[in-house]
């Protein structure tokens, strides 16, 4: 849809628009195929996203009544002001320009550590939400994590990444190795919550003292840790194991308000095993990204994806054969 097809359809569906002087910018962000344009009201001041999708992908036509259920359930997410869906156009909140990733650099106890303290907060209340006791207005979501998707990230990895970048011999002795049969196996056998399944830095907008969700229309049933390891093991920002260690220790607090019986060895086992499968699903997705669609700058976070995949494969609960491929 060309800029000015949005321009027009602003003005239709918002009266208080019709008239004003309307300023568009693009905004870039991520690989997910879809165009978000910041709106602004020149008479009002007023700023909202204009958010259009193709019908590539099935999971962006699910944002909208994702974000109802998120909005019903007092999950921060933005709000949607208007709705074209036969279009595949929404009018949503404008959450701002700042997310966790953009605080790099700021002190750790007065800016990132609040941050991140709010947003483990903010998907906690996705995580209370489990699969044995589904609320009725649940609505419909991807595919659950189970053995095939946990099996379809392990091999996304192997043949985006692995192949394309270490050699078809390694890919194949990995898919032959009982470790990452083990891995899915295992992960797969657990009780799952919501997750948000794709909680990076760049997916969380930081308001003051607030954050909230965005880019969560892949939400569906799975681990929570898979998400904690998504967000503090996350390729596209830093952390001293000193604060990461008190990214865990936080969440960890969250889950005994509600479990105090939690095991702090098997959650950092679990946590680990999550850590594994969630960086392999990275490295795949930087690999197709890169090499598929010609992303080129997804390239740059290869490196740090599997420094921490090594790293983590080491420790208990990770999967030693990854750090022995990895490392040649």
């Amino acid at each position: 849809m060309e800029l000015e097809e949005i321009k027009s359809l602003t003005r239709k569906n918002f009266p208080d628009w019709s008239d004003a002087h309307l300023g568009m910018s693009v905004i870039e962000k991520g690989g997910s195929g879809r165009i978000f344009v910041r709106m602004r009201n020149g008479e009002t001041g007023q700023n909202m996203i204009a958010m259009q999708w193709s019908d590539d992908r099935p999971d962006n036509a699910r944002f909208a009544s994702i974000t109802d259920f998120l909005n019903r359930h007092d999950i921060p997410a933005p709000k949607i002001y208007n709705r074209a869906e036969d279009l595949n156009l929404l009018w949503v909140e404008d959450l701002g320009e700042i997310d966790l990733g953009n605080l790099d650099g700021q002190d750790w106890d007065t800016f990132r550590k609040p941050a991140y303290f709010s947003a483990l907060r903010s998907v906690f209340l996705l995580h209370r939400i489990t699969e044995n006791e589904a609320p009725d207005d649940l609505p419909e979501l991807e595919l659950s994590f189970d053995e095939a998707l946990y099996e379809w990230e392990q091999n996304y990895f192997l043949e985006h990444y692995v192949e394309r970048f270490l050699s078809r011999e390694v890919a194949d002795s990995l898919r032959a190795d009982e470790s990452l049969r083990t891995l899915r196996k295992e992960l797969s056998a657990l009780p799952r919550a919501l997750v948000h399944r794709d909680f990076q830095s760049t997916n969380v907008m930081v308001s003051g003292a607030d954050t909230s969700l965005i880019d969560y229309q892949g939400l569906r049933w799975g681990l929570p840790e898979y998400d904690l390891a998504s967000l503090i093991y996350d390729p596209y920002t830093v952390f001293t194991p000193e604060e990461r260690e008190d990214l865990i220790e936080y969440y960890i607090s969250l889950k005994r308000e509600i479990d105090p019986e939690t095991c702090e060895i098997s959650f950092r086992k679990l946590l680990a095993q999550s850590a594994s499968q969630r960086l392999m699903q990275a490295l795949g997705a930087y690999g197709f990204l890169s090499e598929v669609k010609g992303k080129d700058e997804f390239l740059n976070f290869i490196p740090v994806a599997i420094d921490r995949l090594v790293v983590i494969s080491e420790s208990p609960g990770g999967v030693k054969v990854l750090a022995e491929a990895l490392r040649g």
